[in-house]
C-alpha cells in the first residue's frame, strides 16, 4: 500500500480520511495474522518439542534394545539409528530454540511495541479532530459584534494545532507500520524459512550418513530371509515325516536293535541325552533326569531347568573319564541302570530302554580309552550360557569406547578450531561463539551471516557446522591454519572510507548483511589488487601452494589467480599435481575445496589420481575419487591410474580403484559410487595413519591378480596383502 503524504494532514479532505481507513484495516488485518501467525508456530514449537522428545525415546529405546542382542549386525544397525535419530533430534532442538528466538520473540515484540500503540494514537487523533470540529462551529456561531468573538478565534486555533500535531503523528506512525511490514516482518519470515532450511540439510546430512549402511543392511537381512525360509521349508519336511510315524515308534519298550548302529556308536565318543540320576537320601532315595553330554574325554552333567535344581544336589557337573570306568547293574530296584565308578563317587544312571543303555556304555568307554591315548589334558570348562552375550556385549563395551574416544578426539580438534584467533567472533558481524564455518575461506560465521554464505552458492562459500557437521582431520588441519584474523586480513584489507558506514554489526539487518557479504566476498571489493600481471600472480600462487603456505594461496585466489593454472616450468603440473605428488593432503584439502578440475593433465598426459596410484597413497586416492575424479583417464602411454599402480606394484592402491571399479559397474548411478558399501568397505584404509610408501614389495604380481570382495560382510582386510590381491585371473 501506497505511503501515505503527510501533507494531506493539513487539507484534511474526504479522499485523504478514506485512504488514512484504507491503512488502518490494513494494519488491522495485518495484527490479527500477526496473533494467528505467533499462536501457530508456539503450537507447533510445542508439538515439535513434544514429538522430538518421543522421537529420543524410541532412540534411547534402539540403543537399549541393541545392547540385549547377542547378534553384532543387529546390535551394531540398531546403535546406528539410535545414534543418527538423537542426531537429528539435537538439529530439531535447535530448530525449536531458533524459531523462538528469531521468529515468535520478535514478532510478539513487534505487535507490542510497534502494532498495539496505533490504537491509542488513533484515539489521540479522533479526540482532537472532534475538539477542533466543536472549536470551528462554536466560533463560526459567533455574530460580528460578540465580545466572546476574539476568544473563540483564539480557541480553535489552539484546537486546530493540537489536531495537526496528532493528526501529522498518527499518519507517520501508520507510514511507519506499512515500512516496517515490508521490511522487519519480512526479515523474520526469512530468517524462519533459513532456521528451516538448516534443520533439514543437517538433518540431511545425518540421515544420508546411513545410506550405506542401510543398503548393506537390507542385503544381510534378505540373505537372512532366505536362510530363515530354507530352515523353515526343511523345519516343516522334518515334521511332516515325524507326523508320519506310528506311535509305537515313540514306546521306549519297542526296541529296534541295530547291531551296525550299535557299533558306529561305540566308535564314536560324543553321545549326548537325557538319563535319570540316582540322588542319595537319608530317609529315601529319589531319582532326578538331566542332560549328559560327551565332549574331548569328559563327562558333562546340566539340567534343563538350573533354578529348580536343588540347593544341595550332589556331585560334580563334569567327570573326567580317565580315571572313570562304568559297568550295566542290577542291584537297584530300576531297570537299565549303569554305574559311573570314578575316585570320588559312584553314579548311578538309568536309560530309557537296553538299546540306550549299552549304547551310553559303549560310548563312555570309547572316551575314555581315546582320553587316556591322548597327550592332551582335559582342557574343557563348563561355559556360562551367557558367555555369547557377554563377549557381544564386551566388544560393543569396547567398540563404543573406541568411537566415544575418536569422538572426544574429534570435539577436541573442533575446540581448537574456536580458538584460533579471531574464531571467537564471526568474521563478518562480530557476534560472539559463532558455529558455523565457511570451509573453503577458513573462518568461522554466526547463524544468521551462514544463511547469507550458504546463498551465494558452494563456489563461493561452501557452509558447514562446527557442532553438528562430521569433520574430516584434513579439511579440520586446514581451518586451524587459515581463521577469521587470517581471512578478514586477506578480505578486508582494503576497505574504502565510504564503505566503512556499511560494515554490519550483530544488529545490523538482513539487507545491510547480504550488502556487506556479496561486497566482500562475491565482488572482492575490499581485497588489496596485486601489482602483478596474471601471469606473475599464477605463479606466485603456485609457489605458495607447493611450500604449504594457505595465506598467501589464499590471499593469491582472492587477487584472482587461477586454482588450476599450469607451471610450464615444471611440467605443466597444476598446484594439485604437485601436491599430490608430495603427499601433502592438508594442502590436497586446501585446494580440492576451490572446485577445480581434478582432472587436468599434466605434460606427461597424468592426472591427480595418476600421482595418487603411483605413490600408493589410498587416502589421497578415496579424497580423489570423491571429488569425482575419473579413474579412466589415459596418460600419454596409455595408462590409467590402475595400470600405473599395478605397474608399480602399489598394493593399496590397486585394491581401492578395483574397489571403486567394481562397485560402479554394480551400482544403477555412477553419482552413487562414494557413499554406498564402497565407503563403508575402504573404512580400514581411510582411517589408517597417512601412508607414504611408494611402492609395494609384495611378492605378488599386481597384474595377474584381481580382488577378491567378500559378500558375507562387505569388508575388505589388507593386513595380508598377498592374501587379498592372490587370485589367478
Amino acid at each position: 500500500m501506497p505511503a501515505l503524504d503527510i501533507r494531506g494532514c493539513l487539507d484534511d479532505s474526504p479522499t485523504f480520511r478514506k485512504r488514512i481507513q484504507s491503512h488502518e484495516e490494513s494494519i488491522g488485518n495485518f495484527e490479527h495474522s500477526l496473533k494467528t501467525l505467533i499462536k501457530l508456530t508456539r503450537s507447533q514449537v510445542d508439538l515439535s518439542t513434544a514429538y522430538s522428545q518421543q522421537q529420543c525415546e524410541l532412540a534411547r529405546e534402539f540403543m537399549s534394545f541393541a545392547h540385549a542382542q547377542d547378534d553384532p549386525i543387529v546390535a551394531q544397525a540398531l546403535e546406528k539409528f539410535g545414534k543418527s535419530i538423537t542426531e537429528v533430534e539435537k538439529s530439531r532442538h535447535m530448530l525449536n530454540t531458533h524459531v523462538v528466538d528469531t521468529f515468535i520473540t520478535p514478532l510478539d515484540t513487534f505487535v507490542k511495541t510497534t502494532v498495539a500503540p496505533i490504537k491509542e494514537l488513533r484515539k489521540k487523533f479522533e479526540k482532537s479532530s472532534d475538539e477542533v470540529d466543536s472549536a470551528l462551529s462554536r466560533y463560526m456561531s459567533k455574530k460580528p459584534k460578540d465580545p466572546t468573538l476574539q476568544e473563540s478565534a483564539k480557541e480553535l486555533a489552539d484546537s486546530r494545532k493540537v489536531f495537526h500535531k496528532s493528526y501529522m503523528e498518527y499518519v507517520s506512525k501508520l507510514n511507519d507500520i506499512e515500512a516496517r511490514k515490508k521490511v522487519d516482518y519480512m526479515e523474520n519470515v526469512l530468517a524462519y524459512m533459513y532456521t528451516e532450511s538448516a534443520f533439514h540439510h543437517q538433518g540431511y546430512e545425518i540421515l544420508k550418513d546411513l545410506e550405506p549402511y542401510m543398503r548393506d543392511l537390507t542385503g544381510l537381512l534378505h540373505d537372512s530371509r532366505q536362510r530363515y525360509e530354507e530352515d523353515e521349508q526343511e523345519g516343516l519336511l522334518y515334521q511332516q515325516v515325524c507326523e508320519q510315524n506310528a506311535a509305537e515308534q515313540y514306546n521306549p519298550m519297542q526296541q529296534t536293535i541295530n547291531l551296525a548302529k550299535l557299533g558306529d556308536m561305540a566308535a564314536n565318543p560324543h553321545k549326548s541325552g537325557y538319563l535319570f540320576e540316582r540322588k542319595h537320601g537319608r530317609v529315601y532315595q529319589s531319582w532326578a533326569r538331566k542332560y549328559y553330554n560327551i565332549f574331548d574325554g569328559e563327562l558333562i552333567c546340566t539340567t534343563r531347568n538350573p533354578k529348580t535344581s536343588s540347593k544341595d544336589d550332589d556331585g560334580s557337573n563334569v567327570y573326567n573319564l580317565r580315571v572313570c570306568s562304568v559297568k550295566p547293574t542290577d542291584g537297584y530296584d530300576r531297570r537299565f541302570c549303569f554305574e559311573l565308578i570314578s575316585p570320588n563317587r559312584i553314579l548311578v544312571l538309568q536309560a530309557e530302554n537296553e538299546q540306550d543303555m549299552n549304547e551310553w556304555i559303549s560310548s563312555i568307554r570309547t572316551a575314555s580309552q581315546q582320553a587316556l591315548n591322548s597327550d592332551n589334558a582335559p582342557r574343557y570348562t563348563q561355559q556360562s550360557p551367557n558367555l555369547r552375550k557377554a563377549a557381544v556385549e564386551q566388544s560393543s563395551l569396547n567398540n563404543a569406547q573406541k568411537n566415544e574416544q575418536s569422538e572426544e578426539k574429534h570435539r577436541e580438534a573442533l575446540k581448537k578450531v574456536r580458538m584460533v584467533p579471531g574464531n571467537d567472533k564471526c568474521a563478518d558481524c562480530g557476534v560472539n561463539d559463532p558455529e558455523w564455518a565457511c570451509t573453503n575461506l577458513g573462518i568461522i560465521v554466526c547463524i544468521e551471516c551462514s544463511g547469507i554464505h550458504r546463498s551465494l552458492g558452494v563456489h563461493v562459500s561452501k557452509v558447514r557446522s562446527v557442532i553438528l557437521d562430521k569433520w574430516e582431520s584434513d579439511a579440520i588441519e586446514v581451518m586451524l591454519r587459515l581463521g577469521n584474523r587470517i581471512g578478514n586480513s586477506i578480505y578486508e584489507e582494503s576497505v574504502p572510507i565510504d564503505m566503512e558506514s556499511f560494515r554490519i554489526n550483530s544488529s545490523s539487518s538482513r539487507g545491510d548483511r547480504d550488502l556487506w557479504i556479496i561486497e566482500k566476498y562475491v565482488k572482492g571489493s575490499f581485497v588489496k589488487p596485486s601489482n602483478l600481471d596474471q601471469n606473475n600472480l599464477d605463479q606466485e600462487f603456485w609457489n605458495a601452494v607447493v611450500k604449504g603456505d594457505l595465506e598467501t594461496s589464499l590471499k593469491r585466489l582472492a587477487q584472482g589467480a587461477h586454482v588450476d593454472y599450469k607451471n610450464p616450468n615444471d611440467g605443466y603440473k597444476t598446484a594439485l599435481h604437485k601436491v599430490v605428488d608430495s603427499n601433502n593432503e592438508i594442502v590436497v584439502e586446501f585446494l580440492l575445496q576451490r572446485l577445480g578440475d581434478v582432472n587436468q593433465q599434466d605434460g606427461n598426459g597424468w592426472t591427480c589420481l595418476h600421482y595418487a596410484a603411483a605413490n600408493n597413497n589410498v587416502r589421497l586416492v578415496l579424497a580423489l575419487l570423491k571429488r569425482h575424479s575419473k579413474p579412466d583417464i589415459k596418460d600419454n602411454d596409455d595408462k590409467t591410474p590402475l595400470d600405473l599402480a599395478v605397474d608399480r606394484q602399489s598394493v593399496q592402491a590397486v585394491t581401492a580403484l578395483r574397489l571403486f571399479a567394481f562397485d560402479k559397474q554394480h551400482n544403477s548411478s555412477p553419482s552413487s559410487s562414494l557413499d554406498f558399501g564402497f565407503r563403508e568397505a575402504m573404512s580400514s584404509f581411510k582411517h589408517n595413519e597417512r601412508p607414504c610408501i611408494p611402492t609395494s614389495h609384495s611378492a605378488v604380481d599386481l597384474s595377474h591378480s584381481k580382488i577378491i570382495i567378500e559378500k558375507s560382510d562387505g569388508i575388505l582386510h589388507d593386513d595380508q596383502n598377498s592374501q587379498l590381491l592372490s587370485a589367478e585371473k
